[in-house]
């Protein structure tokens, strides 16, 4: 079940990460993220309207989701800028390495890494640093310069820092309450934060046509996708299911290749190649 739910989530973050490039570049990266939420609370809603039970919030619990909420939400926030600005073959495979954020964290946190994870983080840095250097490629295709390449490498590696750091605080939230209720603080948090930012930015709240039916299906997806992970948290092998998730990068990759026609190098190739082999070899 643990390898379903991780396959779904990793699917379900793909699709809708890839679509976020277009809702982000149609209203803007913070007005993608605002409307990815409010579709995502309603459909928590009416979810938790049929099968959840009765709220059961605790001190702890609702601790670890706010933590988690606004962290994801500037792990997000970060996300999807590099999506508006930058190649979806450097930015996607770049936070999808966060399993490698998150597994620095544990060891600062006291954990006793083996020999194979030790190797494995090598082989992800090694793969990180290839794909940041075949980014330069991307100029002529893309119109980039060199000073927004390094801004949607730099934004990448602080979405996947994030994103670590707020999986670990959603899996303590998990342990003393049920995934879906869980998951909706979480995302009721961060809602409220990228709310609170657009106030205090004076930032207008946009919503075209066009837009619509892209970040309703976004919504849905990334809902799903979170949904699935930390429904997996209540089985024993979380790290699975962490990494299998991680591969929302490698499908957001193939769908930026055959969809939009992005170009990969072979250098790009081989670092996104090393990252998830890496990212994989954490786990053992």
């Amino acid at each position: 079940m643990t390898i379903l739910l991780g396959i779904l989530s990793a699917l379900s973050f793909g699709i809708g990460d890839f679509l976020a490039r277009f809702s982000s570049k149609e209203v803007g990266f913070k007005n993608s993220l605002f409307w990815m939420l409010v579709v995502g609370a309603i459909f928590y809603l009416i979810l938790f309207y049929f099968f959840g039970d009765n709220l059961n919030p605790n001190s702890i619990g609702l601790s670890n989701s706010f933590l988690s909420g606004i962290l994801i939400m500037f792990g997000l926030l970060f996300l999807y800028r590099g999506l508006q600005m930058g190649p979806v073959s450097i930015v996607a495979p770049i936070v999808a390495t966060n399993p490698f954020f998150v597994f620095l964290i544990r060891f600062f946190l006291g954990s006793e890494p083996s020999l194979t994870q030790w190797v494995s983080t090598l082989v992800v840095i090694s793969g990180a640093i290839l794909i940041s250097i075949s980014a330069e490629s991307f100029k002529s295709s893309l119109g980039l310069n060199s000073k927004q390449i390094k801004e949607s490498i730099t934004i990448s590696f602080m979405s996947s820092g994030m994103l670590a750091v707020g999986l670990i605080f959603s899996q303590e939230a998990s342990n003393t309450m049920d995934p879906l209720e869980t998951v909706i603080y979480i995302r009721f948090f961060s809602l409220i934060g990228i709310a609170l930012l657009l106030l205090f930015t004076k930032s207008k709240i946009i919503l075209t046509k066009k837009a619509i039916p892209i970040l309703f299906f976004q919504g849905i997806l990334e809902t799903t996708g979170y949904f699935c992970l930390v429904s997996a948290y209540a089985f024993d092998k979380v790290s699975i299911a962490v990494v299998i998730s991680s591969g929302f990068g490698l499908v957001t990759v193939v769908l930026a290749r055959i969809i939009i026609k992005e170009q990969i190098s072979k250098i790009q190739s081989l670092g996104i190649f090393l990252t998830f082999l890496g990212v994989v070899g954490l786990t053992i």
